[in-house]
């Protein structure tokens, strides 16, 4: 038992997501790990300090962990405010863009390319907006995993089409097929040849951002107002519309700009999406064409 516990090491439970503990290492090189709760005798907590493997809750969480993991993060603020040379590593690592979470690993189990697959299933099964046979455009397309999805559901008898600046590098079926391109830059007959017009337009994408809330959204809206005008363009009546957008004061104005153009429309933030995200999902249905005049 004794030499059990000296080889076990010392974690936080940083989150509780679902049937997993999220442990972060107390190294402070930021290292997580997916463990199920069910390990852990028993409850738990965010905050505890825990022993694993051998699933020992060592301190429970309560003021003096809270006051602690503050302290922490300050004594790391304060190490960024004092490196002296701009563009000086932090002896401290950076928290990685894609945590492993619960999404992650089953992303990895079922053979998707991205965890954001499971943001389309979850639209997918509230508004049954896919359906065999139908021909669907994804702008953003990589690294494929909404691909992956939609060809799952259209079936050979339908056709997916990906447009991304990035090649996507998952296998896909013969019906899914994508291009490096400016998926700003169709013209007409590109998309009649990629398999237009479309039952539905999907866009997964995103700006590069730059850490500020302001600048990130309008750069999303300005994403979202032109994957709405390829829509337009390339949608038969009563066809479908999925977009991320970036919550902030103009999202109103561009939720209203769908409604303009679509019979239904609704707001949608799946579960997948992680908490502190502020992407949510603008799904339209029934699409209404301009009247020629």
């Amino acid at each position: 038992m004794i030499g059990l516990l000296l080889a076990a090491s010392l974690w936080i439970v940083d989150r509780i997501e679902g049937p997993f503990a999220v442990l972060r290492s107390v190294e402070g090189d930021w290292a997580t790990q997916d463990v199920p709760r069910a390990a852990f005798r028993g409850p738990l907590s965010e905050g505890d300090r825990v022993s694993w493997p051998g699933g020992r809750v060592v301190h429970t969480s309560g003021r003096a962990a809270r006051a602690a993991r503050l302290t922490e993060r300050f004594e790391r603020l304060a190490a960024l405010a004092s490196s002296e040379e701009v563009g000086q590593v932090p002896t401290v690592k950076k928290r990685p863009d894609h945590r492993q979470d619960h999404y992650f690993h089953k992303a990895k189990r079922e053979g998707f390319a991205a965890r954001s697959v499971y943001k389309l299933e979850e639209i997918d099964k509230k508004g049954q907006l896919f359906r065999k046979g139908q021909h669907i455009l994804d702008l953003g397309c990589a690294p494929g995993s909404w691909m992956q999805y939609l060809a799952g559901v259209v079936g050979p008898t339908g056709h997916v089409a990906g447009v991304d600046l990035k090649p996507v590098n998952v296998h896909l079926p013969s019906h899914a097929t994508s291009i490096v391109g400016d998926a700003f830059g169709l013209t007409d007959e590109q998309v009649t040849g990629l398999g237009g017009p479309f039952d539905v337009v999907t866009s997964d994408m995103a700006p590069a951002t730059i850490g500020d809330r302001f600048t990130d959204h309008m750069r999303s809206i300005e994403l979202c107002r032109r994957a709405l005008e390829v829509a337009v363009r390339s949608l038969r009546p009563g066809g479908g519309f999925v977009c991320k957008v970036f919550e902030g004061e103009d999202a109103q104005a561009f939720y209203e700009e769908v409604r303009g153009v679509f019979r239904e429309v609704r707001r949608v933030k799946p579960k997948s999406t992680r908490t502190e995200s502020v992407e949510l999902f603008v799904v339209g249905t029934g699409y209404l064409p301009p009247a020629l005049p």
